[in-house]
């Protein structure tokens, strides 16, 4: 075994990077720049003495994740090569392609990948990121719906997404945006970046109460009330409901000194309680403002 090999073969971002190719990502979430260049190293040397298609991805991911896209494409058709039926080769080449700027020949990969894995949700997530690349937004949101229903657990940022494409085209169909959060919500729950975008969107057409009916369909499964209070109040600021906006503050305030100190004592939290101190100020007269 290589030296190189050896001095790193112990360490945790070796063997997270060496585990099993079941995914979409082969690296770990974040990497110091140094273990990058150690994993290299050692990757490099184990090749020379025994090539494998799995090294070679790993190799490639490598290189993809700090931009040096040739080094990347060689090592995955190196791969391919030695490994024809390896199919998420395909999947690594598209999302190397598209980084790198180059959405046209991404598509043609990432579509040969689902031609062969068509129930690969992540595959088509990178298609509706390439087709939003190429301009084709409908059949970006497209591809995003096809990967929702095909992904066992889908994530709050799909459904979000795919929003968003729909917002993105030249004619928005505001009926078609709420459905698609509304399906998040339903699969996935009442989660704060799903509701909030919903809320946006009922704020803008000044449909209040569809506002309010979402917040307090959140609150009811929510196992902590005060950021839902204060959204309440902002929301029935708008709508000029004066009175029940300043219950809202008032009772969001009073969920927050109820929580644990660990809790409350936090950078979200004491924004919070600013966001409603600051809005009961200006819905009172400062005589009434209690210290």
């Amino acid at each position: 075994m290589s030296s190189a090999f050896h001095r790193f073969s112990n360490s945790r971002a070796f063997w997270l990077l060496l585990g099993g190719v079941g995914g979409a990502s082969v690296l770990p979430t974040a990497h110091a720049h140094g273990d990058d260049k150690l994993l290299i190293e050692a990757l490099t040397e184990e090749l020379a003495n025994t090539p494998d298609a799995d090294l070679f991805i790993r190799r490639g991911e490598l290189f993809r994740h700090h931009a040096e896209w040739a080094r990347a494409e060689v090592d995955y058709r190196a791969a391919a090569q030695l490994q024809p039926g390896l199919l998420l080769v395909d999947f690594f080449r598209a999302r190397m392609y598209f980084e790198s700027g180059d959405a046209s020949k991404a598509l043609t990969f990432v579509d040969r990948y689902l031609r062969q894995v068509p129930g690969g949700a992540e595959g088509w997530f990178l298609r509706g990121e390439i087709a939003c690349a190429l301009g084709h937004g409908e059949e970006a949101a497209a591809n995003y719906a096809e990967g929702i229903q095909r992904s066992a657990e889908p994530r709050p940022e799909h459904f979000l997404r795919r929003a968003r494409l729909l917002a993105s085209l030249p004619q928005p169909d505001t009926a078609r945006i709420l459905a698609a959060l509304d399906e998040g919500v339903e699969r996935i729950g009442p989660v704060i970046s799903l509701v909030d975008y919903a809320v946006e969107i009922d704020l803008q057409r000044a449909d209040y109460d569809s506002a309010l009916r979402r917040i307090t369909r959140a609150m009811a499964s929510a196992p902590r009330q005060e950021a839902w209070l204060v959204r309440q109040g902002n929301v029935l600021t708008r709508s000029g409901k004066k009175d029940e906006a300043l219950r809202a503050y008032r009772a969001a305030l009073v969920a927050i000194t109820e929580l644990p100190e660990r809790d409350r004592v936090t950078v979200p939290i004491e924004k919070l309680e600013r966001a409603a101190r600051t809005a009961l100020e200006q819905l009172l007269s400062p005589s009434d403002v209690t210290p």
